[in-house]
């Protein structure tokens, strides 16, 4: 998996956990407090949008919410970098990828690339 997200060049950051919080691979030192506030992230809608997601100190506004997708911006347009958070799940187990990319990349091409990534890749493991 590690190998997997680190052929993905155009992400910034990525890193792969479970429901419980467990990191199973990731591009970046994770902070683990990051994680436990991130998972959630996909249990309330309004909250998402009230509260954003923060990773590694930086704060990111929630522009779109669905059932498997979470994904937004830092209110920093100066770098354009944007996030997202893919959930994959199976009965009560459940694994998210989180990425960040900075412009060029675009939500319209990362968000896509995550999705295809976790049906390839994510899914299986369930």
């Amino acid at each position: 998996m590690q190998d997997l997200l680190e052929g993905h060049k155009e992400w910034s950051r990525a890193v792969v956990y479970d429901q419980d919080g467990k990191v199973l691979a990731s591009t970046f030192d994770v902070d683990l407090n990051d994680i436990e506030d991130l998972l959630p992230l996909f249990n309330d809608e309004d909250n998402a949008f009230r509260f954003g997601l923060d990773l590694g100190g930086e704060h990111y506004d929630v522009h779109r919410f669905y059932d498997t997708l979470v994904y937004g911006r830092k209110v920093d347009q100066k770098t354009g970098d944007g996030i997202c958070v893919c959930r994959t799940k199976s009965g009560d187990k459940a694994i998210f990828v989180l990425i960040t990319y900075a412009f060029p990349t675009l939500s319209a091409k990362a968000v896509p690339d995550l999705q295809q990534f976790c049906k390839a890749h994510v899914e299986p493991l369930l």
